[in-house]
């Protein structure tokens, strides 16, 4: 195959910009520039590989299930293209896309040659003998119609059930500090969000910029998912405020107005496990969250060893399925008074998504935060 030597006049912004990119991805300058020309041309990557453009709402789980049928496989292209954090890439990076191990390309077979008739033998030269009178053929029996066979059909996946045990879980119980909450946890607006409730509203779904300033230990929402990605975004609520002094409990007010959103839809794989979001604070003995609140189907957890939303940062998720052994042990703490409360280190399983879209609210010292904002909750993106 013929080589074609080509020479590239490049302004220095231009220059700088591709040498950073180049030594982020460990390679020459001229590999980086011959990987893009050899996308661009519709070949391959070296090592008859696959390469894929990243496009707007891509992460390495999204780009796995594409070409591997299985968002789990996702760190095979972490590590085809050197990457420290899974949940960092851009538009237009150009992915090595390996194929999974012991995967070949399938061979297609060909057909045995046709053999030749065998030539007839002549007979022996003899004496002309007298033939019987020639007999009709025998006719074959007639055989029953062949009835059609079906067609293959594809292996069934299992159906994994959201709320089964989790490996690996671990917990401590800690003592609260202060006082438990004044009213059982159920009918408490603060602790069960959905007391409250919320509908969908009309607005951006994606990360926005905010000003203002920021908390560098603040929790960071992409420590939900085992890839740290930032997730799809379909759609995006309001919350509803609480009076509370409309009865023994309080009622339910209007949606709020402080921010534009108050709850995040995002978009997961039914069954995928979800996790405690790291943050820069501890709340004692390695933990850094107490869980103030778990059912079937949501829970709360608050980055203070007190059992309210006053101080600190607590976050909802909704449309989960809490893991059974935590649920238990919060509802132990529970009916013991909650003078104690389940507490976890940043990175356990809290449970696995219900549906293709969990639901997350954070707070801040009470107030409902938008959970968009990408100098907040999302750094580093």
């Amino acid at each position: 195959m013929p080589i074609r030597y080509i020479n590239l006049n490049l302004d220095d912004a231009t220059f700088q910009a591709a040498l950073r990119r180049s030594q982020r991805e460990g390679k020459s300058l001229e590999q980086l520039m011959a990987d893009h020309l050899t996308t661009y041309g519709g070949g391959a990557a070296p090592g008859g590989q696959q390469t894929y453009t990243v496009q707007r709402g891509d992460n390495l789980g999204k780009i796995a299930r594409m070409f591997y049928g299985d968002v789990t496989q996702y760190r095979l292209i972490q590590q085809a293209n050197n990457l420290d954090d899974a949940g960092h890439i851009w538009v237009d990076q150009v992915l090595i896309i390996p194929p999974l191990p012991g995967a070949s390309p399938a061979q297609p077979t060909s057909p045995p040659p046709l053999q030749p008739p065998p030539l007839p033998t002549p007979p022996p030269v003899s004496q002309p003998e007298p033939q019987p009178a020639p007999q009709p053929a025998p006719q074959p029996a007639p055989q029953p119609p062949t009835q059609p066979q079906p067609a293959p059909q594809p292996p069934t996946q299992p159906q994994i059930n959201p709320c089964a045990p989790i490996t690996g879980v671990r917990y401590k119980t800690l003592s609260i500090n202060g006082n438990p909450t004044d009213r059982p946890a159920p009918k408490h607006a603060d602790l069960n969000l959905s007391m409250r409730g919320y509908e969908p509203t009309n607005a951006e779904k994606g990360l926005i910029g905010m000003g203002g300033a920021t908390d560098a230990a603040a929790p960071q929402l992409r420590g939900l998912f085992e890839d740290k990605r930032i997730p799809e975004l379909p759609r995006v609520y309001k919350v509803y405020d609480w009076n509370w002094g409309g009865g023994p409990d309080g009622v339910r007010g209007g949606l709020q107005t402080r921010y534009e959103v108050t709850l995040l839809g995002m978009k997961v794989e039914p069954g995928e496990v979800i996790y405690v979001p790291n943050a820069g604070y501890s709340i004692g003995d390695g933990m850094q969250v107490l869980l103030l609140y778990a059912t079937t189907e949501r829970l709360t957890i608050k980055y203070t060893r007190e059992d309210n939303v006053i101080d600190g940062y607590t976050i909802h998720i909704e449309d989960i399925c809490v893991e059974p052994t935590l649920q238990n042990a919060y509802q132990e703490m529970d009916r013991s008074g909650r003078r104690n409360l389940v507490a976890l280190a940043a990175g356990l399983p809290l449970g696995r998504a219900r549906s293709n879209e969990i639901k997350v609210s954070i707070r801040d010292k009470g107030t409902f935060m938008d959970p968009r904002t990408s100098k907040d909750w999302w750094r580093g993106t």
